[in-house]
C-alpha cells in the first residue's frame, strides 16, 4: 500500500477547517494511501517532520498557511526529499495557493491532490535558507510576521492592512546596493521584494502572464522611498494597479546580491528573517514536485 505523510498546522487560518481533517484523511485512504498524520506544535516542526519521514512515503501533503508550506519545503530541500508534495491551504492569505489557483475548500483540494500529477516548481534561496514565493523588506513587511495569529484568523489579509497602516509615519529608507546579472542598482527604497507569485500580502498583484512558476526566473519589485505620506499612498495605489513605472520597478532575476542591508528585517513567506550585511539570492530551478 502507498504511504502518505499528512503534516497539519492546527493553528493556521480559520480553525473551523480542523473539522475537515477526518474527511480529508478518508479521501486519501479511498485513493489507496496509508496515512500517517503529524501535527506541528512549534516553529520549524514542519521542517523536522519532513526531514525525518519525507523519503519514507510516496506522497507528502501539508495543511496550513504559507509559513507551514515554507517549513515543509525547507525540510524537503535541506534533506534532499524528492517525494511529490500536495498542499491544502488553510492560512490567512494563502498567497501562493491563490497564485497557483489551488482550491480553498479542504475536501475538494484533497480530491485534486490524489487525482492530479505533480509538476516541477522553482524555489528561492536566500543566504542558504529556502523560500517558496517571496522574500521582502521594507514597508508593511514586519506586519507579516508580527500580526497576532488570532487577528489573522479573524480578519484574514485585512489584519495585515490594519496592522501595517500604523507603519506609514515610521518608515525609514532602505539604502541598498543591488547587483543583478546585467546591471547594478543603488538607491533609497521603501520596499523590495523577490517573488514567484501573482499575489503577495493578500493585496499586491502581478499579472499572471508575467509569472511562470518553473522558468528559472523570479520577479523583483523595487519602490523608491517617497518624499511624504501622500506620495507613499500614490505609490501604493500604483502598485495595487500593477503600474510598474517611474518609481516602481519590476525586474526579472535569476540571481541577486544585495549589500548595505545589515539591520534590515526581511520576511520569507511571511516568516521573520534577520537581515545580514550581504544577501545573496538565487533561483533553485525545478526544485520541488508539486501537485497543482
Amino acid at each position: 500500500m502507498k504511504k502518505l505523510l499528512f503534516v497539519i498546522n492546527p493553528k493556521a487560518g480559520q480553525k473551523k477547517r480542523k473539522n475537515y481533517i477526518d474527511e480529508v484523511i478518508e479521501i486519501f485512504e479511498e485513493a489507496g494511501y496509508q496515512v500517517g498524520t503529524k501535527f506541528t506544535k512549534k516553529r520549524a516542526d514542519g521542517t523536522r517532520i519532513v526531514a525525518k519521514y519525507g523519503n519514507r512515503v510516496d506522497l507528502i501533503v501539508c495543511m496550513g498557511g504559507d509559513g507551514t508550506l515554507n517549513e515543509v519545503i525547507e525540510g524537503m530541500l535541506a534533506s534532499n526529499v524528492t517525494t511529490p508534495l500536495g498542499y491544502i491551504p488553510a492560512g490567512s492569505t494563502n498567497d501562493f495557493a491563490n497564485s497557483l489557483g489551488l482550491c480553498s475548500k479542504p475536501v475538494e483540494q484533497a480530491k485534486n491532490i490524489v487525482s492530479k500529477k505533480a509538476r516541477l516548481l522553482d524555489m528561492g534561496c536566500f543566504n542558504g535558507r529556502y523560500f517558496v514565493y517571496t522574500a521582502s523588506a521594507g514597508a508593511f513587511v514586519k506586519t507579516s510576521y508580527s500580526t497576532p495569529q488570532k487577528l489573522k484568523n479573524k480578519l484574514g489579509h485585512a489584519a495585515y492592512v490594519f496592522a501595517g497602516a500604523k507603519e506609514i509615519f515610521r518608515l525609514k529608507p532602505l539604502h541598498l546596493k543591488i547587483e543583478l546579472e546585467n546591471e547594478t542598482l543603488e538607491g533609497e527604497y521603501v520596499f523590495v521584494a523577490i517573488n514567484n507569485a501573482t499575489k503577495v500580502g493578500g493585496i499586491m498583484k502581478i499579472n499572471k502572464d508575467l509569472v511562470k512558476f518553473n522558468d528559472g526566473i523570479f520577479e523583483m519589485i523595487l519602490i523608491d522611498f517617497p518624499k511624504n505620506p501622500l506620495e507613499f499612498m500614490k505609490l501604493a495605489n500604483k502598485l495595487f494597479n500593477q503600474d510598474f513605472t517611474g518609481k516602481i520597478q519590476l525586474k526579472s532575476v535569476k540571481w541577486a546580491k544585495i549589500s548595505k542591508c545589515g539591520g534590515i528585517d526581511w520576511s520569507l513567506d511571511g516568516e521573520e528573517e534577520k537581515g545580514q550585511d550581504v544577501i545573496e539570492f538565487k533561483v533553485v530551478p525545478s526544485a520541488i514536485n508539486f501537485v497543482y
